[in-house]
């Protein structure tokens, strides 16, 4: 073969490969995959896209909760054929507002599930029109009177309910002083010491210390010292761990001997790995959302281990959605799926709920349990729905 020719050739098909490459560059830029090429003569599944918002690495029962719904939803034939698809954002502080537009402009989701933090909560109701279904607790989160939303709902427990009940036991239990200390700026944290307080005081107890920290402090001196002057029968930890159980090694070691309680916010696996030795934390009351139902238990302790109120919250957000999408008939129109969901009344998933009152928070039943050795007992009481938040 000529020379000339055969180098005019091999220039002609380096050029085509080159051509080829960009050309799939362009299509991966795209988005487009090989698995989502449909073959000829065949259709794909149309899916609903529902969001998912939840932190992590703590309290990722949440999105467990869901991710079991969603599979037990899309095994049966999915909503309206549609099969129910998950889109996931991390919640954090500083991304909670972004990721909320992302999933309702961008991925064109129908709902939100989630966040779980009430001080997220917030943000994200000033940016959403569509149901937001919250693993949140706080009461004023949906019936904010300056900028109420009315496309969010709480799908655990109120923290007013929670708080109500946990004053009702420790008062029978004989407590007539108590102490709080609360995270300085958290909406949750505040919410439930607020409602706390005033039904403490309602039974005839007195709060006698309030005292606040500041989000990630290891050490409570200041706190504690302030809290051992007033001795109170009981010390309220309103937030979360590490901080929880730090706080009690502390208390203990200053002297302290006040029973400590605290609400659902105990509910994470920190509250028992924090310390070296759990000898402070045993004993303490807490609030308790654990599911009723035995068919979601079983099915969520096979699949992912031990069950918690937070998934039971997760797993009937997206049964809830899914019964609401299916009375409209449609996922067109958010705001007639909000009404909906106001409109559920008398149901059974992993917990029930009667109804939604008209700040759209559950009307269902919460527990208060203690620990002993270690170990959750069974509720010492349990509210019935008559005991619920303001109206």
């Amino acid at each position: 073969m000529n020379t000339k020719i055969f180098q005019f050739m091999l220039c002609v098909l380096l050029t085509l490969s080159v051509a080829l490459l960009s050309g799939c560059e362009r299509i991966g830029d795209m988005g487009m995959t090989d698995e989502m090429v449909t073959p000829p003569g065949e259709t794909t599944t149309p899916t609903l896209k529902v969001g998912l918002i939840h932190p992590q690495p703590n309290y990722t029962s949440f999105g467990k909760g869901a991710e079991l719904a969603q599979a037990e939803i899309n095994a049966a034939g999915g909503i309206l054929n549609m099969q129910v698809e998950l889109r996931f954002r991390e919640e954090t502080t500083d991304t909670v507002v972004q990721s909320a537009t992302e999933l309702t402009e961008m991925e064109g989701v129908v709902a939100i599930l989630g966040p779980l933090f009430s001080s997220h909560a917030v943000k994200v109701g000033a940016v959403i029109n569509i149901p937001v279904l919250l693993g949140a607790t706080r009461a004023e989160v949906t019936a904010d009177a300056t900028d109420p939303n009315d496309f969010m709902f709480l799908i655990a427990g109120s923290n007013v309910l929670q708080a109500k009940l946990l004053a009702q036991v420790i008062s029978q239990q004989g407590a007539s002083t108590a102490a709080m200390i609360w995270q300085n700026m958290d909406v949750y944290s505040e919410g439930f010491v607020q409602s706390f307080k005033a039904s403490f005081e309602n039974l005839g107890g007195s709060v006698v210390a309030e005292e606040t920290y500041e989000s990630g402090a290891m050490l409570f001196t200041e706190q504690l010292t302030a809290v051992k002057d007033t001795t109170p029968d009981v010390l309220l930890l309103a937030s979360f761990p590490p901080a929880n159980p730090l706080i009690m090694k502390q208390a203990r070691d200053m002297g302290i001997q006040s029973i400590f309680i605290g609400s659902d916010g105990w509910d994470d696996p920190l509250m028992s790995t924090t310390l070296e030795d759990n000898e402070p934390v045993d004993g303490y009351y807490c609030t308790n959302l654990d599911p009723d139902a035995m068919d979601f238990n079983a099915a969520y302790t096979a699949k992912y281990g031990s069950v918690d109120g937070i998934a039971a919250a997760g797993y009937d957000a997206m049964r809830i959605l899914k019964m609401a999408i299916e009375t409209v008939g449609s996922t067109d129109d958010p705001a007639a799926i909000r009404d909906a969901i106001a409109k559920i009344t008398n149901y059974e998933g992993a917990t029930t709920i009667s109804r939604f009152d008209v700040n759209r928070n559950p009307v269902k039943s919460v527990g208060v349990r203690q620990i002993l050795n270690g170990m959750p007992q069974d509720n010492i009481i349990e509210a019935t729905p008559e005991i619920s938040g303001p109206e």
